[in-house]
């Protein structure tokens, strides 16, 4: 087969027909970048300075060079919006700061490695009535966050040959509201107190219809994949059941995947750690047409199965364990992952090749480069 360019390789793969090889994905926003302390590494392996920037993103990632992606032959190639400049809630305490909902973060180390967490949840009490009166809801059209983003994507997509991945900031509804109110406070209110849910979903998709409209007019022409976000897998089984999803997080999927494909011929991506088997075919009816993580280590997520089941409705995006090959393995135990991957899911297309979620920074280096210069030369037929 003649060499296709990284552009053409994605689309033909998420058309669920065989590429030449199988597309790689590295360092696309909150989903598949690495950690600094990663990041230092492969900066220092390629002979690069040790800074780095932050993806735009509530998690303490680094957004990775172009001359590692251009070494590792990366297919996809991220749009970004802008961070606000208007800024928001202000945090005197030290390491500590507001997220664009206002919600509250921390700074911890832990073996040396910066991680942030929630610390606050500003709508863990509140009534229906509070959601009117609460004054951290962003502004979803703040011109700071689309400043350049069409120039941008006009000239990857003219200049180059990759696949452009929209980012957008404002992507998840489900994850939006529990960071909000708290995990416990929504998984109750799921079942007691749908009328306060519903009425947050109302609000969080509000903001996210009136974000993606903008940011798609500005640059759905030129991406071929929309990121979105909603992790409802845990390790063992869903967060929740399919009937739960369906009357209540389902509708309002559904509008916004809706409003995606008025905007732009890209595929729907869906970030959703964890066991999601069992809400696959009410995800692929909302609109869903491409999985992401598929984390292999988590309860009923063998590829195999997956590929047999949902492979002719899905794409799937990822699927690299991070949680104990990359970190753990030898270079020969990521080959034999990366083999076994690429058997599972690329055979007829439908798969690109990623880590499962971000790179931690018990990772080596070295199994980040094997992983990626592995699967340029591996088929699926092998």
């Amino acid at each position: 087969m003649k060499p296709m360019s990284h552009r053409q390789r994605v689309q033909t793969a998420l058309a669920h027909a065989e590429p030449d090889v199988v597309p790689l994905d590295f360092g696309t926003g909150g989903n598949t970048s690495p950690v600094p302390e990663v990041y230092a590494g492969l900066a220092a392996h390629y002979g690069l300075e040790p800074g780095f920037k932050l993806v735009p993103h509530i998690m303490r990632l680094a957004q990775v060079d172009e001359h590692i992606l251009s070494a590792l032959d990366i297919d996809t190639r991220p749009v970004y919006m802008n961070p606000s400049q208007k800024g928001g809630r202000h945090c005197d305490e030290p390491g500590a700061f507001y997220d664009d909902w206002g919600v509250k973060w921390k700074e911890f180390s832990a073996n040396g490695v910066i991680y942030r967490e929630m610390a606050e949840n500003p709508l863990s009490d509140a009534t229906i009535d509070d959601l009117e009166s609460y004054p951290w809801w962003p502004n979803p059209l703040d011109p700071d966050r689309y400043t350049g983003i069409q120039e941008q994507a006009q000239q990857l997509f003219q200049q180059t040959d990759y696949a452009l991945i929209g980012c957008p900031a404002f992507n998840s509804l489900w994850e939006r509201a529990y960071f909000l109110c708290g995990f416990q406070r929504m998984l109750e209110g799921l079942a007691i107190e749908q009328d306060f849910v519903h009425a947050m979903f109302r609000r969080i998709t509000d903001i996210l219809l009136a974000s993606l409209r903008h940011y798609l007019e500005l640059v759905g022409p030129y991406i071929q994949v929309v990121k979105m976000g909603d992790d409802l897998g845990a390790q063992n089984n869903a967060m929740i059941s399919p009937g739960t999803y369906r009357s209540m997080i389902k509708p309002y999927h559904q509008e916004v995947f809706k409003l995606i494909k008025g905007y732009t011929e890209a595929k729907i991506f869906l970030h959703s750690c964890g066991s999601v088997y069992k809400l696959l075919p009410d995800l692929i009816d909302a609109g869903v047409e491409i999985l992401n993580p598929v984390q292999v280590s988590a309860k009923d997520m063998d590829t195999r199965r997956l590929k047999q089941e949902f492979g002719d409705r899905l794409s799937f995006w990822g699927a690299i364990d991070t949680q104990h090959v990359l970190p753990h393995g030898s270079q020969e135990d990521v080959k034999s992952e990366v083999e076994c991957r690429i058997r599972d899911l690329a055979s007829g297309g439908g798969y690109i090749l990623a880590p499962v979620h971000n790179v931690q920074a018990d990772v080596p280096p070295i199994n980040v480069i094997t992983m990626y210069q592995h699967a340029r030369r591996v088929h699926w037929s092998l």
